[in-house]
């Protein structure tokens, strides 16, 4: 570690004495015009090179029929479109799934009503009947 320390306060010296020499020449080109637009050239060329590696990357991912960023955000879209679909149908199920117990409630009390208006419909035709036999002639 010792060792490791030293040399790396003698790359340090070296670096101090190098800007001591040399920092009053680095700070006269670095203040010029041309460098100025030297790094605005490099930095727009870089941006350049970024671009087009990414579309470069994304045609070989493309090519080689592996989904690509356009493509998952396409599936993604769909997705969300199928999603909301398919809530929607719930909805109307559910909603028809009610309406239908409904019904069956209604057709239920509707049945009981006519069975029990036949019963006693049944029953007032026994009586008669019954009523009638006793009838004397």
């Amino acid at each position: 570690m010792a060792e490791q320390e030293t040399v790396s306060q003698q790359l340090r010296k070296a670096l101090d004495d190098f800007l001591k020499g040399q920092g009053a020449g680095l700070e006269e080109v670095v203040n010029t015009r041309a460098f100025g637009s030297l790094v605005a050239q490099t930095t727009g060329n870089l941006v350049a090179l970024t671009r087009i590696s990414n579309e470069v990357l994304d045609l070989a991912i493309r090519n080689s029929r592996l989904a690509g960023r356009r493509d998952v955000a396409s599936l993604g879209r769909q997705l969300a479109r199928t999603e909301e679909k398919l809530e929607r149908v719930l909805q109307v199920v559910e909603r028809l799934e009610d309406e239908l117990a409904d019904s069956r409630a209604r057709n239920a009390e509707l049945e009981e009503a006519a069975a029990r208006r036949t019963t006693s419909s049944a029953a007032t035709t026994a009586k008669s009947a019954v009523t009638a036999k006793r009838a004397p002639k």
